[in-house]
C-alpha cells in the first residue's frame, strides 16, 4: 500500500488495520494526496517531533510562505520566537487552580448525568463531552462560555478546515467560523473577566516581550484546542471503555486511574497526526527527504507500533511506560492536553458513580475527517437491556 486515504469509509470506521499495513509495508512513503512524506513508525514520528533543527513547525524556515509572526501561534513557531510565548502561557497555566477546575468538571459531569439518568438514550458527544469541555476551557481562561451548540458548530467547521488540502470545499466555512470566533473573543476584551489565564497572559505579555496580537492568537488556539481536542479525547475514551467489558469497573481502583487515562489516550487518540517542514535535506529510515518537503507524522499509527508498545491493539489500563504521541510531543505538544486529562478523569469517576452501568445504545456515527478523529454521535444509555425489553 503506497498511499493513504483517511476519508475512505473503512478507514473512517477503523484506521488501525490501515496503519498496521503502512507500518509494515510503507513506513515512510510519499503521498500525492497529502503532498507530503508520511511516517508511521513510532521512532520516526518521535524523531520528526523532537528534532526542531531539521523539522520545522514554522514552515518559513524551510522556504514556505506563512503569515507574519504575530499571526502565528505557539504551534506554528520554533525557538527562539516560540520560547517567550510558550514560557508566558506555561507559567500562566501552572498558576491556575487546576484542582478547582477538575472539581468543577466532576460537578458539571455529575449534573449532566443526573439530567440524563432516565433518558432512553443520549448522545454522549453532544450532551456530555461538549458542554463539560466548554465549561472547563472557559473556566481556565476566566471567561463566560458561549452557547454550546452554536460554538460546537463553529469549532467543527474549523476542525474540518484542517482537512482543506483533501477537501477544498471545507476551507470557506472554516474561515467564516474563524471570523465569528474572533468576534466572540473580541467581546472578552471589553467584558468583565474573572481571574484566569486570559487576564494573566494579557497582564504579563509586555514584560515577557510578547505582543498583544500574539497573546490573542495563542488564546484562540488554546480555546479551540482545549475544546475540540478534549471533546475528541473524551468521546474516544468513553467509546473504548464501553467496547471493553469490565474496563470501566477496573478503573474503580485509584491506582489505575492515571495509567488508565494515558492508555485511553494512546489506544484511540483524537489527533491523527501533524505536519512539519524539512529545513535541511535528511534521511528518514533510509529515505531522502529534501529541504522544503513536508512530513506528516501519523500519531495514530505510532501509538500502535509493536516495536514501542507490547500488545499495541489491546487496552491495557496498567500499561507502563506509556510515552504515547496522542497529544504531540515536546515544545509543540497540544495546548489542550491538560484539559483532556482532567475531563477524562472526571468522566471516569462519574460513570463509576452512575446509578447503572453505561452501555452503547446504538453504533457511533462518524463524519469523515482526517486530522481529528472521534465519534460525532455516540448514543449511550444508563438503562439496562432488561428494562428496555419490558418497555417494549
Amino acid at each position: 500500500m503506497s498511499d493513504y486515504d483517511p476519508l475512505d469509509a473503512a478507514t473512517v470506521a477503523d484506521p488501525y488495520p490501515v496503519y498496521e499495513r503502512l507500518r509494515k509495508n510503507s513506513p515512510v512513503f510519499w503521498s500525492e494526496c497529502f503532498g507530503s512524506w508520511i511516517v508511521t513508525r513510532y521512532s520516526d514520528c518521535h524523531s520528526v517531533l523532537s528534532d526542531v533543527d531539521v523539522f520545522a513547525s514554522d514552515w518559513r524556515r524551510a522556504g514556505h510562505e506563512a503569515p507574519p509572526t504575530a499571526a502565528l501561534s505557539m504551534q506554528e513557531l520554533d525557538p527562539p520566537d516560540h520560547t517567550p510565548v510558550r514560557r508566558l502561557f506555561t507559567t500562566a497555566l501552572r498558576d491556575q487552580d487546576l484542582d478547582a477546575i477538575a472539581a468543577f468538571a466532576v460537578r458539571d459531569t455529575a449534573a449532566v448525568f443526573e439530567q440524563l439518568a432516565d433518558a432512553p438514550s443520549f448522545d454522549f458527544t453532544a450532551e456530555v463531552a461538549r458542554p463539560v469541555a466548554l465549561q472547563a476551557v472557559c473556566r481556565l481562561l476566566g471567561v463566560d462560555p458561549p452557547p454550546v451548540a452554536a460554538f460546537a458548530e463553529l469549532s467543527d467547521a474549523l476542525v474540518r478546515g484542517m482537512d482543506a488540502g483533501l477537501l477544498p470545499e471545507v476551507l470557506e466555512p472554516a474561515m467564516a467560523a474563524r471570523g465569528r470566533i474572533n468576534e466572540l473573543m473580541a467581546e472578552w476584551f471589553t467584558a468583565h473577566r474573572r481571574p484566569g489565564l486570559l487576564t494573566q497572559v494579557l497582564h504579563g505579555a509586555g514584560a515577557a516581550g510578547v505582543t498583544e496580537d500574539a497573546v490573542w492568537n495563542n488564546v484562540r488556539v488554546l480555546f479551540l484546542a482545549g475544546f475540540s481536542t478534549t471533546v475528541g479525547a473524551a468521546a474516544n475514551a468513553v467509546l473504548a471503555l464501553l467496547e471493553h467489558p469490565g474496563a470501566l469497573e477496573r478503573l474503580r481502583d485509584p491506582a489505575l486511574l492515571d495509567s488508565g487515562v494515558e492508555e485511553l489516550l494512546r489506544y484511540d487518540g483524537p489527533v491523527q497526526g501533524t505536519t512539519r517542514a524539512c529545513v535541511d535535506t535528511t534521511k528518514i529510515d533510509g529515505v531522502t527527504v529534501e529541504r522544503g518537503q513536508l512530513v506528516l507524522a501519523l500519531f495514530g499509527a505510532a501509538n500502535r507500533d509493536p516495536e514501542r508498545f507490547a500488545s499495541p491493539d489491546e487496552l491495557l489500563l496498567d500499561r507502563h511506560p506509556n510515552r504515547h504521541l496522542s497529544l504531540g510531543w515536546g515544545p509543540h505538544a497540544c495546548s489542550g492536553a491538560l484539559l483532556a486529562r482532567i475531563i477524562i478523569r472526571a468522566l471516569v469517576q462519574q460513570l463509576l458513580d452512575a446509578p447503572a452501568p453505561p452501555r452503547l445504545a446504538a453504533p457511533p456515527v462518524r463524519v469523515p475527517r482526517a486530522t481529528l478523529r472521534y465519534p460525532d454521535r455516540l448514543p449511550v444509555t444508563f438503562q439496562n437491556a432488561e428494562s428496555e425489553s419490558h418497555d417494549h
